[in-house]
């Protein structure tokens, strides 16, 4: 930004722009002789934190993500996608009595230090919660934390969720969430909040996401026939299939 695009003297600079913390769409077009010739490539991002950077991430079926990355790499090649604190670890998302209250998605805390889901507005003097932004509609109390390594369920209704499953002792179940997953694929997304834009509207940081599917190359079981979908390895990059299988339901463990 300083010695390209936003600086006005830049050779090939028309007008100066910057990119903004709250997302944008950004456009590569060829063009001869001042006219654009027909290739573009085109990618959008969301909100993000200070420092971090976005990049391409090539998943197991040869598609790529536009995502954070743990650290910054210009003019290298792209460090791995940026994963936790808080990842999706399990879903369930058709339970196999066929009664959607008894869906959970399990969070996991993939640190040695707790986490709470909160965050302070230095500007406002507010503390704003975290909250799913896709998939189902659910606002966390505030004050909620995750301690070291451990779990939290939130529930579709805590009380079918209990009457269905056990948990560890000391295990926090929350809920109930609004919505509900979708049988045929769904994209769930946990995100903390960020900065305001210029219509002084809250926007939000993703922290994690997945884009389940109920058809191959995706579990088939876990439609009804009893197993949830399961995180192979909470370290590694979430929004690709070949870090989730079928597993009995285990939530909290």
């Amino acid at each position: 930004e300083d010695i390209h695009f936003g600086n006005p003297s830049a050779a090939g600079s028309q007008s100066a722009f910057a990119l903004s913390e709250n997302g944008e769409t950004l456009y590569l077009s060829s063009s001869t002789n001042g006219q654009l010739s027909g290739y573009q490539e085109i990618e959008s991002f969301g909100a993000s934190e200070r420092g971090v950077s976005f990049g391409r991430y090539q998943k197991s079926n040869g598609a790529y993500n536009f995502v954070s990355m743990s650290s910054a790499t210009p003019g290298i090649a792209n460090a791995y996608p940026l994963v936790g604190p808080i990842v999706i670890n399990e879903i369930m998302y058709n339970p196999g009595s066929g009664s959607a209250d008894e869906e959970y998605i399990e969070l996991y805390n993939t640190t040695g230090a707790p986490v709470i889901l909160q965050d302070y507005d230095s500007d406002t003097g507010e503390l704003l919660a975290w909250k799913f932004t896709d998939g189902v509609e659910f606002t966390f109390p505030l004050g909620t934390t995750i301690g070291p390594y451990d779990y939290l369920i939130v529930a579709k209704d805590p009380v079918s969720f209990h009457a269905a499953f056990s948990t560890p002792f000391g295990i926090q179940v929350v809920g109930p969430y609004n919505g509900q997953l979708n049988n045929a694929g769904e994209k769930i997304e946990l995100s903390k909040p960020g900065d305001t834009n210029n219509q002084g509207l809250r926007m939000f940081i993703r922290v994690d996401r997945v884009n389940y599917e109920d058809s191959y190359p995706w579990p088939l079981s876990p439609n009804g026939n009893g197993p949830c979908l399961k995180r192979q390895i909470p370290d590694a990059y979430g929004n690709d299939v070949i870090n989730w299988e079928a597993a009995p339901a285990s939530p909290g463990y």
